[in-house]
């Protein structure tokens, strides 16, 4: 494949769209470590300099991954989320909006461990500052959903799932091998792991319930 010449703002922007596609699409068959800027510019026929033009490191493009994902998560939950349903509702939508998006969990299993240590500190505010639409979302649909919590304790059950949701990614991806091994060894009392729906809604609940 020929390398790609951008003649237009629209190429340009294309281009931009090009590289964050390629790269979600070789992080949900790959690990984060087996990729690199070159695998990724090579899968959409770019030359690792003309990828260097949008993205000068791994961390700075997939930062920018996970910023497209929240908001596109955000979005979803703004459309399903439009008046009161119930708590085992609310849970239970909410916990499928994120299992959904598994793209969205697997970023966030990376957040603290890898891209947050390797950027700077104005470059981390950026991207923090856009995920804000995403926590402003959860406490609308939150206050929508509780109406008679109060303010501190809607941001504390927000804070709660916000540190649950990168540990979804770990429990959808047990091998089953392993779910078996520590089935047999009783290490949670030898029942089979549970659904990840059933689960995580079950906590949320357990988490909400002081709100009610």
């Amino acid at each position: 494949m020929g390398k790609l010449r951008a003649r237009s703002q629209a190429e340009l922007d294309q281009r931009y769209t090009d590289i964050l596609n390629a790269a979600s699409e070789l992080f949900m068959d790959n690990n984060y470590e087996d990729l690199s800027l070159t695998s990724i510019a090579k899968s959409i026929g770019l030359s690792r300099p003309a990828l260097y033009s949008y993205f000068h490191s791994k961390e700075a493009l997939f930062l920018e991954l996970s910023k497209r994902e929240y908001i596109t998560v955000a979005k979803e939950m703004q459309v399903k989320f439009t008046k009161p349903i119930g708590l085992e509702d609310f849970c239970a939508n909410l916990v499928a909006i994120f299992l959904h998006h598994r793209l969205f969990l697997k970023l966030l299993a990376l957040h603290q461990t890898v891209m947050e240590t390797k950027v700077g500190i104005a470059q981390m505010k950026e991207f923090k500052t856009s995920t804000v639409p995403f926590f402003r979302t959860m406490f609308i649909i939150t206050k929508q959903e509780f109406p008679r919590a109060a303010t501190e304790q809607l941001y504390h059950f927000i804070e709660q799932i916000n540190v649950l949701l990168p540990t979804i990614n770990n429990y959808i991806s047990i091998p089953q091998e392993q779910a078996t091994v520590m089935r047999d060894l009783k290490i949670f009392g030898g029942a089979p792991l549970l659904d990840a729906k059933i689960f995580y809604t079950n906590m949320l609940k357990s988490l909400a319930q002081p709100l009610i």
